[in-house]
């Protein structure tokens, strides 16, 4: 019943800070998903990594077609989720430069 007996302009110079708040929790949840993709992509290439060092430790007249035919697939892999890696780190930068932005220009 407090909030019936605020003047227009409390609830304006209220609404304005929920809006701000607001606007701060989703940049923040933009920040975490980055970051959570971040760590999920960097163990993916990890795990591609170990499994391709395996590969290549195998003499090379001992490797059979599979092998080799995996050691490719792998190269492959490690190299698509390292380009969506650079991706995700350019759009988390272009954000972070479109927030400036906004930030200055607020």
């Amino acid at each position: 019943m407090a909030e019936s007996t605020m003047s227009p302009e409390e609830i304006e110079v209220e609404m304005a800070r929920i809006q701000r708040l607001r606007e701060v929790l989703v940049r923040r949840e933009s920040e975490l998903r980055f970051m959570m993709d971040d760590i999920q992509l960097c163990k993916d290439i990890m795990s591609l990594k170990q499994e391709l060092r395996q590969i290549v430790s195998v003499p090379e007249k001992e490797k059979n077609k599979k092998h080799k035919q995996r050691e490719e697939e792998l190269i492959l892999k490690i190299h698509k989720l390292v380009q969506k890696r650079d991706f995700l780190v350019d759009d988390a930068e272009v954000e972070r430069l479109r927030y400036n932005v906004h930030d200055k220009q607020s």
